[in-house]
């Protein structure tokens, strides 16, 4: 029974306490808002109306219509207190401006030393990992519209305890050049404006379980209803990329306990803005330099390219900093377009 006390205790503790980057910690399936691209994430992670490369899946599903070859991505984010994130995808372009796309996402938290209920050392260690598989479609339905969806599948474990959920994401993008009349907007100051929309983590739930003597207990961990908004745009000959996104979450934690003196309830709703900007430079055709905030937070990296005849290979690095005392974060990641 006590040790059904003290897993319940730390679901509450765990993921507030070791998760968070870039302020983003403290609540169910927290690693997805984590930037695990270094191109996202160098740009401050305002990616809603970018959303046209590997990333795209993690940012904005519709943004996939845009890729015209296969493309295979690969990212990993080196994190303080033991953390660990990673990601891979893969896109498939289709027929009539359509792709369909695929990803895996892990995050994994390190290992905490157990205690038992007055507090001491037991000498047993914990550890818990997350993972996030999807299955992403979009589509141009119009020349200024394209619209994408996501579905998830999340687990996590820690210890004897295991959790899993169905999510689904909507997006939205909406090419404002194409609402003018073709090649009125070339040599313009301002080109390619884009404005992007996701709904993400619709009905996505852990439900935890666990029984013991003279306790029962149940949680359900609710994610945060992500609504997002983005624009950008491109300046000095298209040599400059632009982006700005706004997102809100809406969290709700529900839990209820019953033991021997009875049962009880608690709910929680709460709501938390966050505003991300960020650019990236051409300096060459396969040479790019980026910049960024993150609610707060600096980024900053470099991308180059190699191009061959049949494909290209592309390197990207980024760094995030904190606005408490952890360390940077160091994001590298591997794309290939063939």
């Amino acid at each position: 029974m006590k040790k059904n006390i003290l897993i319940i205790a730390m679901i509450m503790w765990f993921v507030p306490a070791v998760c968070g980057a870039d302020s983003q910690g403290g609540f169910a399936g927290s690693f997805l808002e984590i930037p695990v691209d270094a191109r996202a994430t160098a740009m401050g992670g305002a990616f809603n109306a970018v959303s046209n490369d590997g990333a795209a899946i993690l940012h904005n599903p519709a943004g996939i219509q845009a890729t015209t070859d296969k493309l295979f991505n690969s990212s990993y984010r080196v994190m303080e207190l033991d953390r660990k994130l990673g990601f891979v995808s893969f896109i498939l372009p289709t027929r009539q401006q359509s792709s369909v796309g695929f990803s895996w996402l892990y995050a994994g938290y390190g290992e905490v030393e157990g205690r038992d209920p007055s507090g001491r050392i037991d000498g047993n260690t914990y550890s818990a990992n997350e993972h996030a598989f999807s299955v992403s479609f979009a589509k141009r339905f119009l020349p200024y519209l394209a619209l994408g969806t996501r579905l998830n599948y999340y687990t996590k474990k820690m210890d004897y305890l295991s959790a899993s959920s169905v999510g689904i994401n909507l997006g939205a993008m909406l090419y404002v050049d194409s609402l003018f009349r073709y090649g009125s907007m070339e040599g313009k100051p301002i080109t390619d404006m884009t404005a992007g929309l996701i709904i993400k983590n619709l009905a996505a739930q852990y439900p935890w379980e666990t029984e013991g003597t003279g306790l029962n207990a149940t949680q359900e961990d609710k994610f945060p209803l992500s609504l997002g908004v983005g624009s950008s745009f491109r300046a000095l000959q298209r040599q400059l990329l632009v982006a700005l996104d706004l997102e809100l979450l809406v969290k709700t934690v529900e839990w209820e306990a019953e033991g021997v003196s009875g049962s009880s309830t608690q709910n929680e709703t709460y709501t938390d803005a966050y505003f991300r900007f960020g650019g990236e430079y051409t300096v060459k055709d396969n040479f790019m330099i980026r910049a960024g905030m993150n609610n707060g937070s600096l980024t900053a990296g470099a991308g180059f390219m190699f191009n061959f005849d049949k494909a290209a290979l592309q390197f990207n690095y980024a760094f995030s900093d904190h606005d408490v005392d952890k360390g940077d974060d160091h994001i590298i990641s591997l794309g290939i377009r063939f």
